[in-house]
């Protein structure tokens, strides 16, 4: 039997084949549980509230007094000998974690963007030998840092006014 990806990526192709090749992933899903290509499997108390706290965690946000927002609490994946798996241990990013812990996140954060890139590449990579088109992926981000700081300085003076 093929695993919940597989099953996904087969209902999703048909839904292609008989919609269309831009899919609404809303529209999508109701089509899979009407048509019966997906169901929700039970699922433990515990996992589905463990991911709802977890976004939580990793969404919470704080400004210091520089102004700059920053991520409340960090995660660094650490790996368990008795469990023979990497398990992730959160730490307060002010009061918490040590500093190998805290290398070690932004170095685990690094990666994870680097792999990111490197899937992006490799579609633009291949998009452009599929349709004969010249698209390029600007791998200097320092101007959409600097964008999105000037947006985020200007959100928070129009909190700030209101």
């Amino acid at each position: 039997m093929a695993n919940f990806s597989e099953q996904v990526f087969t209902a999703w192709n048909e839904y292609e084949e008989d919609t269309g090749y831009n899919v609404n992933p809303d529209e999508f899903i109701a089509w899979a549980i009407k048509n019966g290509k997906l169901a929700p499997k039970p699922e433990d108390v515990s996992k589905l509230l463990k991911r709802r706290v977890m976004t939580a965690v990793r969404q919470k946000r704080l400004v210091d007094d520089y102004g700059v927002e920053y991520r409340a609490k960090q995660c660094v994946l650490q790996w368990d000998e008795d469990l023979q798996q990497f398990l992730p241990l959160w730490f307060d990013t002010d009061k918490g974690g040590t500093p190998q812990l805290r290398k070690k996140a932004v170095k685990q954060r690094r990666d994870g963007i680097a792999d990111d890139v490197y899937r992006a590449m490799c579609d633009v990579v291949h998009m452009n030998t599929q349709h004969s088109e010249n698209t390029q992926f600007v791998m200097d981000f320092s101007e959409d840092y600097l964008d999105r700081k000037a947006a985020e300085t200007l959100s928070d003076d129009d909190e700030s006014a209101a």
